[in-house]
């Protein structure tokens, strides 16, 4: 089972993803990197996944709705879990 860092809290036994919730942790749910490069985020660096909180690269990335993409985020990863 996945280790959930502060910011991540478990629902149904999933993943539910908010601002302080660590990218690393997030890009390993599978698939999981598609939805951010849909939507023109890339969580990845050169060194790998990006190393700070969700949060931080919506900052970063200058993202107009970063509640609305957490928000889609984590209906991704519920349609996913249920497939």
């Amino acid at each position: 089972m996945m280790g959930f860092d502060t910011g991540a809290e478990k629902r149904w036994n999933r993943m539910l993803v908010t601002k302080d919730t660590q990218v690393e942790e997030i890009v390993k749910i599978k698939g999981v990197v598609s939805y951010f490069i849909q939507h023109g985020v890339s969580p990845i660096s050169c060194s790998g996944a990006f190393p700070q909180s969700l949060g931080n690269l919506l900052s970063i990335k200058k993202v107009a709705d970063p509640d609305a993409f957490i928000e889609g985020l984590n209906a991704y990863i519920e349609d996913q879990a249920q497939k």
